[in-house]
């Protein structure tokens, strides 16, 4: 069996050709089937006279998988020609190529294969930038490869494109089977085609007139073979079914792809000399830069690090769409994909309340992975677009009750082109009273998790009342990492601190908060970053160009300097009245007390530090209030900050990018007493104790005590536990 792939650009004659050539075919005793890959579904219609045959993909949407067979999409037509069609969606909708590749599969699990066709004939559609259109080009499908043109550039330029892709599969390997120049009648067109034939090495194996036989026999529904089987120009196709013949027994020659630059393309099809072109080029005079202003220039970006440096991508932007749209408690999101998305981001969302419940042991009310419904994106959705079900998830949460749906969309529904905002304008017209908020994030090509969140955070702020005016005593907390395990106690510590100041808590922007305290941001008289880390200083730039507001130079304060300097600075920014001097006074000798506790069995110890938060100042107070040696902080390549922010910088060595095996090797070399890591090694080195660093530690005063104690129990432990010795002695 030999299989043939027919490509060219759209409308230049391949299906015509190709079931010409079929005909052709069938007359000397082969058993032929022909499969047409173009949406259009109509590269059978002369050999099934004139009519069309059901599609391999309409039949999918209508048949159950157990009850799919083989006969129902494969046709005879004239000569014994079986037809198959691929079909494909509506125009502008879902993606066609994967179409194709869902046609070859059904039909493999059928047994097409099992039927001894003679020749296999692939009628495509001439786009090989597609994946789903350049299956036939695999070396599974086609053992030789015929370009249609005509004599027009484009037309060429298409061909040329094509002998690219088949570069790209083959490199220097021969199937190209030569060129079948169907004329359209243009002037000098012949000579054009045949100076292309020439440069890209390739033959010239069927020149076919134009001819009103072909628009003759449309009309009535056949081949040139059926109706005029003594025409000079069916004589073409049987001179053509000889080659293919030829190439079937391996007589007739097979060719590499050699492909033209488009200045060789250009010279070649053309006749432009482009370097004297060039030489006596002009430009015209540039138009005023004001013409180039749009909104489209002047609008703002707010990009995470990790987007800004076009780092590897640090989780999925979806995920952190959802992140943020789920905080918000009495709306839903509808996750535009696959299942199995939405599954894996419940999950994902519950995990931190499962962890808040093994750290802290408080099981807080979290419905936030019960809020997340998707479209079900199956393979039919993709490849005849996932449209109505969306419009169906939607209807079915309006139906529910819910007033208020963000839209995320996967990868898929990003890649073949889902037009969610029409959708949305849809399904609002017939629901005025739904709010409903699009995360066009496309899975990932919006960027990773951080940008992700950034997105989301953009959004959920257009449901901000701007006519708020801010009121004394109210502030909003922003940034707070929803997902960490002690978020919910860390929020606690905060609103108490903040309380004993006088100042009570009006939105969390955004964590468990409903849609009133959005509508409401503006009422806050301040504004009070959780974190400073990139994401948040890009949330903290964009709430302040959107809407205007202030904000609290400091982030939530770790450990007893910090937060102490902390509830000093925000007295003053606050003008609170109250004196807070008692309070830190009392937390000040509670610490100095534990630091006392401890200090006999950590002074002299030497530390190692290994962190992905430039932040630590928390970690190093502590350290040196115990007397302690730091010999060394190492910093992990984070996606979130660069350089470290510490008024201990020069008491110690910092090393960047710094990974497990520097660390191993900096434990052998400066033998540290206690290593501390955000990811301690599961096999810890000899005579070394190690500990690990919360990514988000607790807040307020009291963690410094928490350290020192837990430092002061590691280092009385032994390093190395007395088990591993297995009964033996230890040094």
């Amino acid at each position: 069996m030999i299989q043939i792939a027919m490509y060219g650009k759209g409308g230049i004659g391949k299906s015509t050709v190709s079931s010409n050539l079929s005909a052709a075919l069938s007359s000397s005793g082969k058993r032929i089937l022909q499969i047409g890959c173009d949406p259009k579904h109509d590269s059978t219609r002369l050999l099934m006279g004139g009519t069309s045959i059901p599609t391999v993909l309409n039949y999918i949407r209508t048949k159950v998988p157990e009850k799919r067979n083989l006969h129902d999409l494969v046709f005879t037509g004239y000569g014994g020609v079986c037809c198959v069609e691929a079909g494909g969606p509506e125009p502008g909708v879902g993606c066609a190529g994967r179409g194709i590749l869902t046609t070859f599969e059904l039909l493999e699990q059928l047994g097409i294969r099992e039927i001894p066709f003679d020749i296999i004939i692939y009628d495509v559609l001439g786009d090989v930038v597609c994946g789903g259109f350049a299956v036939p080009l695999r070396h599974e499908y086609a053992d030789a490869i015929f370009l249609v043109t005509s004599g027009e550039y484009m037309s060429l330029y298409a061909a040329n494109n094509i002998l690219k892709g088949i570069r790209n599969y083959d490199h220097a390997s021969a199937r190209v089977a030569g060129i079948i120049y169907n004329a359209r009648g243009l002037k000098h067109e012949e000579r054009c085609v045949s100076k292309f034939a020439k440069a890209v090495k390739l033959p010239i194996v069927a020149s076919i007139p134009r001819s009103d036989l072909f628009s003759k026999a449309e009309k009535e529904g056949g081949t040139l073979m059926q109706l005029y089987p003594n025409a000079d120009t069916t004589s073409i196709f049987k001179g053509l079914a000889e080659y293919v013949l030829g190439i079937s027994c391996g007589i007739t020659p097979l060719f590499p792809a050699f492909p033209l630059t488009e200045l060789e393309m250009e010279s070649i099809v053309l006749g432009r000399n482009i370097a004297e072109e060039r030489c006596s080029y002009t430009p015209a005079p540039r138009p005023e830069q004001s013409l180039f202003r749009s909104p489209a220039n002047t609008a703002k970006h707010f990009l995470t690090k990790g987007v800004k440096n076009k780092e590897p991508l640090h989780g999925c932007a979806l995920a952190g769409a959802v992140t943020s749209a789920v905080n918000v408690t009495d709306a839903i999101t509808i996750v535009h994909g696959p299942r199995s998305c939405a599954h894996i981001l419940s999950n994902f969302l519950q995990s931190s309340s499962l962890k808040e419940k093994v750290r802290h042991g408080v099981l807080m009310a979290d419905n936030r992975q019960n809020v997340v419904l998707p479209t079900d994106m199956g393979e039919e959705a993709f490849i005849f677009g996932g449209m109505d079900e969306l419009r169906q998830c939607a209807e079915n949460a309006i139906s529910d009750g819910w007033n208020t749906i963000f839209i995320a969309t996967t990868c898929p529904a990003g890649l073949i082109g889902d037009d969610v905002e029409l959708a949305i304008s849809c399904i609002k017209k017939d629901n005025p009273g739904v709010k409903i908020l699009p995360l066009l994030v496309d899975g990932n090509l919006e960027g990773d998790f951080a940008q992700g969140l950034v997105e989301g955070y953009r959004k959920v702020a257009e449901l901000v009342d701007m006519s708020q005016f801010p009121e004394n005593g109210w502030v909003n907390i922003i940034g707070e990492k929803s997902l960490s395990d002690g978020e919910g106690t860390n929020f606690r510590i905060i609103e108490n601190l903040l309380s004993q100041m006088g100042l009570k808590v009006n939105c969390r922007f955004l964590n468990r908060t409903n849609l009133e305290k959005i509508r409401e941001f503006k009422k806050a008289q301040f504004n009070i970053l959780a974190h400073d880390d990139d994401s948040n200083l890009v949330l903290r730039d964009f709430l302040i160009d959107r809407f205007d507001v202030d904000f609290f130079e400091y982030p939530f304060p770790i450990g007893f300097r910090e937060t102490a300097a902390w509830l000093n600075a925000l007295k003053q920014y606050s003008d609170a009245k109250l004196d807070i001097e008692p309070l830190i006074e009392v937390e000040r000798l509670k610490y100095e007390t534990e630091i006392e506790k401890y200090r006999p069995f950590l002074r002299g110890k030497r530390l190692l530090v290994n962190s992905y938060s430039r932040r630590i100042d928390w970690i190093l107070d502590v350290a040196f209030d115990l007397g302690m040696e730091v010999v060394k902080v190492g910093m992990l390549k984070s996606s979130t900050d660069d350089i470290i922010r510490s008024r201990y910088t020069g008491l110690f060595e910092v090393e960047y990018d710094y990974d497990s095996e520097k660390r191993q090797g900096d434990i052998r070399k400066l033998r540290p007493d206690l290593v501390l890591s955000n990811y301690p090694p599961a096999f810890a080195t000899e005579g070394v104790h190690h500990d690990s660093i919360p990514l988000v530690p607790e807040v307020g005063f009291d963690i410094s005590m928490k350290l020192a104690k837990r430092w002061g129990q590691f280092i009385r432990l032994p390093a190395t536990e007395g088990w591993k010795y297995d009964g033996g002695e230890s040094e």
